[in-house]
């Protein structure tokens, strides 16, 4: 029984680890954004992705998609959420250029959920209820279910997500960063279905 269990644990682990399971897994997750992002009312821009590490507007991570974007007049107002990086972000976007007066800081969300629910709160003091969201590919549709349940017009800007090198790889050879992504993907297809559960969604 011991040898049966760890072999059944050696394939998964093989298995999980291909970038054919990996890709499959995100392309269920994966939320497409519009060629042409429209105008909103406002950027949201969600903590928890990798920080630039110089010129925010030259990357496509979460941070510097949600900077091209203010720096492209698609919206007046750029929200930060996520108890994680707000600040940070904040800061970032500051010395950037963005102005105080066109920042808006929620720093004390530690979920989704909360991201959504803390940042409609701020977003509706304003009067703005259409955003362009920013947040990975394979959360974006958590994210926007949730900001939609709390009653604002999402649009996804997904950020890129760093796996665009697993579609070149021969798809059935194990590789690290596709057992990442395995189990960021399981773990966000849990997410997904405890959401529903919460009426989060």
């Amino acid at each position: 029984m011991a040898v049966l269990s760890a072999t059944i644990a050696l394939a998964w682990i093989w298995v999980a680890s291909t970038p054919a399971l990996a890709l499959s897994l995100r392309e269920g997750l994966a939320t497409a954004t519009a060629p042409s992002p429209p105008h909103a009312d406002a950027i949201v821009v969600l903590g928890g992705g990798k920080l630039p590490v110089s010129d925010w507007s030259r990357t496509t991570t979460r941070a510097g998609r949600g900077l091209t974007l203010w720096r492209d007049g698609l919206a007046p107002v750029l929200l930060v959420s996520g108890s994680d990086q707000a600040d940070e972000l904040a800061r970032g976007f500051a010395l950037s250029g963005v102005p105080d007066v066109d920042l808006r800081v929620e720093g004390s969300s530690v979920n989704t959920h909360e991201n959504a629910r803390n940042s409609a709160v701020i977003l509706k003091a304003d009067g703005l209820s259409d955003v362009l969201l920013v947040t990975s590919a394979i959360h974006m549709r958590r994210a926007a279910g949730s900001f939609r349940h709390e009653g604002i017009a999402v649009t996804p800007v997904a950020a890129d997500d760093g796996h665009a090198r697993l579609v070149d790889a021969p798809a059935w050879l194990p590789r690290r960063d596709a057992l990442t992504l395995t189990a960021r993907c399981l773990r966000e297809y849990l997410a997904l279905w405890v959401y529903h559960r919460r009426g989060w969604i």
